[in-house]
């Protein structure tokens, strides 16, 4: 893009050059305006403006505007995706709506596990198009036009080139900084609300643990269904038009369910549709679970017959309760304590122990059998209307602005730092001559209308590390909130062992495994509805995406700082984003891929690691005889093992930035940084070589003495018998305005 500049009369970069040069070593009280305000519009320089505009139009999509463009694409793909997924998940009468929340599947547990995993998948997918595009798009929204930074440094004013900033906000125009606003606060509600459109519910069972004696089941025995061993079962199974319990005179249930049941612990033989026989070890396995999905009303056939002293079948009856840290606590019952200790049971069974029980009625007695009520899983993947609403708007606002940033942005951006050179080689900036090795700290310091510094002694011995290219403040605050919340989740690591250590041993918290709902790893929150506990659950994530662009730009920093150091270390080609003849092409966000997919990979795990640490967990509890809970249990947990995992990857993210900045640049060279002013000041080429230097490959270094500046010079030369800077050499600094 820059080729429009190489159609201005030659004459005219020239002359404004020179003179400006000349006023500031005169002192004459000359006009200090940009460049911008000294180019006064003539008749020649408007034809050639309107020559300008005719090639503009052949070129205006080329460079970065092809990446928005094509980032505008991917993002029509995902709205078209998200509308007609939308559309037919709400209107299909398959998914049935009931409150704009719809269910896609309904049944088995495992694959509603499948298939919100896949589903995640592809959201995942879309996302990652989504917010890749957005970073994409803003990077080059905020990058400064050449007008803007000739305007800015007329008034000793810097901006970023080649990095993420929100510095350039206050100082591109008012247009781009609306269109970077309108896509940054629309990925916001992506983070928050888009995993959060598809959601697995699992379902779980109540149900009665009934211990029988090993005669039950057969013909005459005596079974006394009055007493008060049932006294559960007589609340919750009264007939629902008589309002009489089980027991009481003319009591007939009017439930199938019931009836199985009330057959069941009358000692008739249940069908075998209805229960089936477990081995001891399948009964502890498929019961020692919080939520049972699959599973109903237990009998446990002990080894104990009904006699004389005890002559009743029924031994002792009680319900389970999911509410509870450990609903399956009943099976512990034959500890001495009486506390239940996880496992010991199956533990047992496995290493071929019986499996003996204590109650009030007969004392401690062995279990010989199981047999259980089989159920219909009811596991369900559903989707929030109003969220997916949401999550289409965002997309299309996002769209919209990307396509009036490539329609509406007529001006070419200095994207990369090569941008920024390859403009300054063809155009030097009058502002910053005769301070050819000044660096960003130089320029915060010491670069001011009104003073300046004379001829200055290179004192650099060797290259500087790495993390010498990157500001304090965008250390402070990346090491900062990164310490922040490494030692927030911490925090909440000891509290949640701490809770957990209550019900869990240590090997059981590991055996939980990931990301799995439990009663025991809840936060003690009440959610009155369930968009309050997504909002919560992804809130981290939001803070997440906020480190990381923190973590990605001391990469972004330090990378351009190396490629800078490599132009001291020999010649090569600048990398812009619209190359010309001997140029070369840019990367996509200005990292080389060697780097970039290694930290796409980190981000990714990072979140995926998150979601796993605090979770949405929405269960739907059926009562012993089927009927679900009018509101199903909604709260956001936690996985100790996966938080450790998390905190393991942060420290080694800390530590692996820590170690990329104490690296050293190829070469001896100003550490530039991001700063337009400093990489000016290393773009004065020499008279002799200014013609020749376009296009070609340049290294920058001690060109000798110039005429003009009486006094060695450091800049960008394509000749050869270019050389490093010679330590305690002085070098061209800036002039006193006035002198």
């Amino acid at each position: 893009m820059w080729n429009l500049r190489k159609k201005l009369p030659k004459w005219t970069a020239v002359s404004f050059s020179n003179n400006h040069g000349r006023e500031g070593e005169r002192g004459g009280g000359g006009s200090k305006c940009s460049s911008a305000e000294s180019l006064t519009p003539d008749s020649e320089l408007a034809q050639e403006q309107s020559n300008a505009l005719s090639v503009w139009k052949l070129v205006r999509y080329t460079g970065w505007h092809t990446g928005v463009l094509a980032c505008a694409a991917s993002a029509m793909v995902v709205l078209f995706i998200n509308v007609s997924l939308t559309i037919y998940a709400s209107t299909n009468p398959r998914y049935k709506m009931e409150g704009r929340v719809g269910t896609l599947y309904s049944g088995s547990c495992g694959k509603s596990k499948m298939i919100g995993r896949w589903l995640h998948l592809g959201i995942n997918a879309l996302s990652t198009l989504l917010l890749s595009g957005s970073n994409y798009t803003q990077q080059c929204l905020a990058a400064p036009t050449r007008s803007e930074i000739d305007a800015a440094h007329a008034r000793r004013r810097w901006m970023d080139i080649g990095v993420p900033s929100i510095r350039n906000l206050f100082k591109i125009k008012r247009e781009r900084r609306l269109l970077w606003i309108a896509i940054g606060f629309t990925s916001i509600p992506l983070h928050l609300l888009y995993n959060s459109t598809v959601y697995t519910s699992l379902s779980g069972n109540q149900y009665f643990i009934t211990a029988v004696t090993n005669d039950h089941f057969e013909p005459g025995t005596y079974t006394n269904t009055s007493e008060a061993e049932i006294s559960d079962f007589r609340d919750w199974s009264f007939n629902a038009t008589t309002r009489k319990k089980y027991g009481d005179i003319g009591y007939q249930t009017n439930s199938s369910k019931i009836q199985l049941f009330s057959s069941a612990l009358k000692g008739l033989n249940p069908s075998t549709q209805g229960y089936k026989d477990l081995t001891l070890l399948e009964c502890s396995k498929v019961y020692r679970t919080d939520y049972v999905p699959n599973r109903r009303n237990l009998f446990l056939i002990t080894n104990h017959s009904s006699n004389t002293t005890y002559n009743n079948t029924i031994l002792a009856m009680t319900i389970s309760d999911p509410g509870w840290p450990t609903p399956y606590s009943w099976i512990c019952t034959q500890d001495v304590d009486g506390w239940c200790t996880p496992g010991k049971a199956t533990a047992n069974l496995t290493s071929g122990l019986p499996w003996r029980m204590k109650f009030e009625t007969v004392g401690e007695v062995e279990i010989a059998g199981c047999k259980s009520e089989v159920t219909d899983e009811k596991c369900k993947v559903q989707f929030s209307l109003d969220i997916m609403i949401l999550v289409i708007c965002c997309n299309l606002i996002k769209v919209c602005s990307m396509i009036m940033t490539v329609v509406r942005s007529r001006e070419p951006t200095l994207v990369t730092p090569g941008d920024a050179v390859d403009s300054f080689l063809r155009t030097p900036d009058p502002t910053t001559i005769g301070m050819c090795f000044a660096d960003r700290q130089f320029i915060e310091r010491e670069w001011r209308p009104e003073w300046g510094a004379g001829p200055r002694q290179w004192k650099q011995k060797g290259p500087q590390r790495w993390w010498t290219s990157v500001s304090k403040t965008r250390w402070i605050t990346c090491n900062f909130f990164y310490l922040i919340n490494i030692i927030l989740v911490a925090v909440l690591l000891r509290f949640g062992i701490k809770a957990d250590g209550k019900y869990r041993t240590t090997d059981l918290m590991w055996k939980t495994g990931l990301g799995k709902v439990n009663n025991v790893s809840m936060f003690p929150i009440h959610f009155q509805n369930i968009t309050q506990a997504i909002l919560l659950a992804n809130l981290p994530q939001t803070i997440l995406s906020f480190l990381y662009l923190t973590y990605n730009s001391l990469f972004t920093c330090m990378l351009s700082a190396h490629e800078w150091s490599l132009f001291s270390h020999h010649h090569r080609a600048l990398r812009v984003t619209s190359p010309s003849p001997g140029q070369l092409s840019t990367y996509r966000l200005q990292i080389p891929y060697t780097y970039s997919i290694p930290l796409m990979i980190l981000s990714c795990l990072f979140h995926w690691l998150l979601s796993q640490s605090f979770f949405l967990a929405r269960v739907e509890i059926s009562d012993p005889f089927g009927k679900e809970a009018p509101e199903p249990i909604i709260a956001v947990e936690y996985s100790c093992i996966a938080i450790i995992f998390l905190l393991t990857l942060s420290i080694l993210a800390l530590v692996t930035v820590a170690g990329m900045g104490y690296k050293q640049f190829a070469a001896e060279i100003t550490t530039v940084g991001s700063c337009s002013a400093a990489i000016s000041a290393a773009c004065h080429a020499s008279e002799a070589d200014s013609e020749e230097i376009i296009g070609k490959k340049v290294r920058w270094g001690d060109v000798g003495i110039v005429s003009d500046l009486g006094v060695r010079h450091l800049t960008f030369s394509s000749k050869e018998g270019v050389k490093k800077p010679e330590f305690g050499e002085a070098y061209a600094g800036a002039v006193r305005e006035g002198e």
